[in-house]
């Protein structure tokens, strides 16, 4: 997910001839059965630490509500551990492999393979203590020939948990920790560790967002924080459901990006990213999310959506 500023949201296209602008099947893998797992990777993590409400932006309403590294570590598990089954994550099960490579639809072909939408798909969280190193050089965002910190982390993760094929691996990282191009460029990424021959370990990098304030969506859907931690962590939501999604439908990316994408590369989460975000709704809990890119949208021409079909988004209000 790019850094706001870097994305090029488009809601819908403005005449039919833009139905090209939809995610285009490049011959590779999707992920059928999705599986999330998350390392909480650092000392930071193991010792605690505490924040304000307002620590990071000048945007909040002054509070005197703090969090702590548990607050962080409930909200970003609690939303995993709910999208499953939901209808913000069924948009992805429109898409598949096993299908022509240039399609733009798995409607009506008999071998497609879709993404599925299962419920109770976050299978583990683990926090590992080991130090972060203040500034992670990674490369996984540029290439996946690679053994950087992060690819290194997502490995011991895949160790401690197992490794699946339909999984992708979240390093989350605590604040006060640079990285290559973090914040400057992007908000998070996903990659893969290369399996030169075979499918890789997908993984997913997530930083600290909510130290980078706007640029990475905080307070982007909840202007107000409250005791749960809507509106201060609105960016790991945000962000961590933008990767997920993105991993579910292109997770594949040696030597190319082959699953879903544009003709520029962009992925589903890419096309709507900081485009009307919202609230959805999850079990007895609420959490702020983008909308995806959905190719049936629009009568097939393609749109930001919150849930598969045509139907209003299940979308709760921004407090």
């Amino acid at each position: 997910m790019w850094q706001k500023g870097h994305a090029t949201p488009t809601a819908a296209p403005s005449s039919p001839s833009q139905a090209e602008n939809n995610l285009i099947f490049h011959g590779g893998a999707v992920e059928h059965h999705p599986k999330a797992y998350i390392v909480f990777w650092g000392t930071e993590w193991k010792d605690g630490f505490t924040e304000k409400a307002d620590q990071f932006t000048a945007l909040a309403q002054k509070s005197t509500l703090t969090y702590t590294n548990l607050s962080a570590e409930k909200y970003i598990t609690d939303f995993m551990a709910g999208i499953g089954g939901s209808a913000w994550n069924g948009t992805q099960t429109q898409y598949c492999d096993n299908i022509s490579p240039g399609s733009v639809s798995c409607a009506g072909d008999p071998l497609a393979q879709p993404i599925t939408n299962p419920k109770n798909l976050l299978k583990g969280v683990w926090v590992d203590p080991t130090p972060v190193p203040s500034q992670i050089v990674t490369s996984g965002l540029a290439e996946n020939v690679t053994n950087d910190p992060i690819a290194a982390e997502a490995v011991k993760a895949s160790n401690h948990f197992g490794f699946d094929i339909d999984a992708t691996y979240f390093v989350m990282t605590p604040p006060g920790h640079a990285a290559t191009a973090y914040g400057s460029v992007y908000c998070a990424y996903h990659s893969e560790v290369t399996n030169v021959g075979g499918h890789g370990l997908r993984y997913s990098f997530i930083p600290y967002v909510m130290e980078q304030g706007a640029g990475c969506a905080q307070y982007g859907v909840n202007a107000k924080p409250d005791a749960y931690g809507h509106g201060f962590f609105d960016p790991y939501s945000i962000v961590t459901g933008h990767e997920f999604a993105e991993a579910e439908t292109d997770p594949d990316s040696y030597p190319f990006q082959d699953g879903w994408n544009d003709a520029q590369t962009s992925e589903n989460g890419d096309k709507c990213a900081y485009f009307e975000m919202a609230n959805i709704t999850l079990g007895k809990k609420y959490f702020a999310v983008q909308p995806m890119w959905s190719n049936e949208a629009n009568n097939g021409d393609g749109g930001c959506t919150m849930k598969r079909g045509t139907g209003p988004a299940d979308v709760k209000p921004p407090v």
